[in-house]
């Protein structure tokens, strides 16, 4: 069975509309400053892992529990996020 195609200014639309996402994540990320930009890197990415591995028909827990395990597991892989290590490390210094 052949995939329908899509209308030509249709695709047109979305993928004006995937540039425009993707400037407005640009526009925002040069908003912060490069600490920042660290943290929100660091805590995105594990964040994302996380959620990979959840198992699939589980419920999802509340975002304080979300934010202390990408923490937790930030903490303790220092040398992969080093934004939160930096932070980590002036606080105990």
């Amino acid at each position: 069975m052949s995939e329908p195609e899509i209308p030509e200014a249709l695709a047109s639309y979305l993928a004006t509309r995937d540039s425009q996402r993707a400037q407005a994540v640009r526009d925002f990320l040069a908003l912060l400053t490069d600490r920042e930009r660290g943290l929100v890197r660091d805590f995105a990415v594990m964040g994302y892992v996380h959620g990979r591995m959840h198992p699939e028909g589980e419920p999802h827990p509340k975002d304080s529990h979300v934010l202390a395990t990408v923490t937790e597991a930030c903490l303790h892989h220092r040398d992969l996020y080093p934004a939160v290590s930096a932070v980590a490390s002036a606080a105990t210094a």
